[in-house]
């Protein structure tokens, strides 16, 4: 009788913190959990006190009101695109971002650490199994010890476990028990480790510039910073090409690729056909600079422009994106889609985060999204989104708790 009373008592309010909290933990292991958990914040917000004042508020947050913006865009290009069903098919895909307004309105200070502390137990979960695939002491779904990411592609993995890496980083400036420190420091070598034991280069290359932003950010001297970091930088990729065969494979790979490029002429190969897509995109793009293509017919028309203009660059036509999210706006949505976009991540970084630790992780997340998504479509990917829709509401309503404070 008293559970069901307890029950009784918990206020939507409070159980948007809850879900918020499993939400969290759910982003890095379960797309049906993203979902799910996407679904039920959103539906009981309807029920949140003070619910008018709300949208009050995501009313006059500038990121809010870019994001839709974009997102409203994105839906109007249906008018001048080929394949409106197609189309629809795709924008749909924005509703994981709907937890950004639920987050940023309502949840509280004292949630966001649980919410941050359960999305790390989750990372460390599928660290485990990342590394049990690894050395081959167990198989999970597709993955293999080439590829061994226990819950979503390589790509996206690579950014999850970056921006994880650079959390606990931040977080040893931060914290005085030595316990913690030492906590956050064995969990940040182990996070590293796994990055660099994957094949994910996105990731690998946000990280080492990323890693410089933190330490400027964090240490008054920027000399040491400098200095310290670069070595850092010089180990890490030091042990990482000895011990890691993948590692080591994609940097092989990779310089391999860019000698075909520049020696060969040949694009045939995984950079190859990404700048090949890029030197066709400007092409697409300057005789539709303003409003793009539209959301469903850039591919097609990349296809018809490598055979009237690059004969050369006939491998190119089977690529399935520009695998560069600027370049993909640019060419879809124009001038005009491409500001908007920048906008969201121009208006959350000028949010001003009074908290520094909280400053120096929107930084840092910016950076990893941003550097990740010149090589990768991640805003339209489902972990990647809702990965910008947790850390997005979070900055949001940090901002949103200082500024009730004051």
């Amino acid at each position: 009788m008293q559970k069901i009373t307890w029950f009784n008592n918990i206020t939507a309010n409070q159980s948007i913190n809850y879900l918020f909290v499993i939400y969290a933990f759910m982003l890095p292991v379960s797309r049906t959990g993203i979902s799910v958990f996407t679904a039920l914040l959103f539906i009981v917000w309807f029920f949140t006190d003070d619910f008018k004042n709300r949208i009050k508020f995501l009313k006059s947050n500038k990121t809010i009101i870019y994001l839709l913006l974009f997102m409203g865009f994105s839906f109007l290009s249906l008018l001048w695109s080929d394949n409106i069903s197609s189309g629809i098919y795709y924008i749909r895909k924005y509703w994981y971002y709907v937890a950004i307004f639920v987050i940023a309105t309502t949840v509280t200070k004292k949630y966001i650490e649980h919410a941050i502390s359960a999305f790390l137990i989750a990372m460390l979960i599928s660290e485990v199994l990342s590394y049990g695939i690894f050395f081959e002491l167990w198989t999970f779904k597709n993955s293999s010890p080439d590829f061994p990411t226990p819950f979503m592609n390589h790509i996206q993995y690579s950014v999850f476990l970056a921006f994880t890496a650079l959390l606990l980083l931040n977080r040893l400036f931060y914290v005085h028990e030595i316990k913690y420190k030492l906590f956050y420091f064995l969990y940040f070598l182990t996070v590293t480790a796994n990055l660099f034991l994957n094949a994910g280069r996105t990731g690998q290359v946000a990280f080492i510039a990323s890693i410089f932003i933190l330490a400027f950010l964090n240490i008054k001297n920027k000399f040491l910073a400098l200095f310290g970091t670069l070595l850092l930088v010089s180990l890490i990729f030091f042990i990482s090409y000895q011990v890691s065969p993948n590692f080591k494979e994609r940097v092989n790979a990779g310089i391999s690729d860019i000698q075909k490029i520049t020696q060969q002429n040949s694009y045939c190969n995984s950079w190859g056909l990404r700048l090949g897509a890029w030197i066709n995109a400007k092409e697409i793009f300057m005789n539709n600079p303003l409003l793009g293509t539209g959301v469903t017919n850039e591919m097609s028309i990349l296809k018809e422009n490598i055979v009237n203009n690059h004969p050369d660059m006939l491998c190119v036509k089977d690529i399935t994106s520009y695998h560069n999210y600027f370049v993909q706006t640019s060419v879809r949505l124009g001038v005009v889609g491409l500001f908007l976009y920048l906008m969201i991540y121009y208006s959350l970084f000028r949010l001003g985060i009074k908290d520094k630790q909280y400053y120096t992780l929107m930084v840092i997340f910016i950076t990893v999204y941003s550097i990740s998504s010149l090589v990768e479509n991640l805003f339209h990917e489902q972990f990647t989104q809702a990965l910008l829709a947790l850390f997005i509401g979070i900055f949001i309503a940090q901002n949103r708790l200082e500024n009730q404070k004051d």
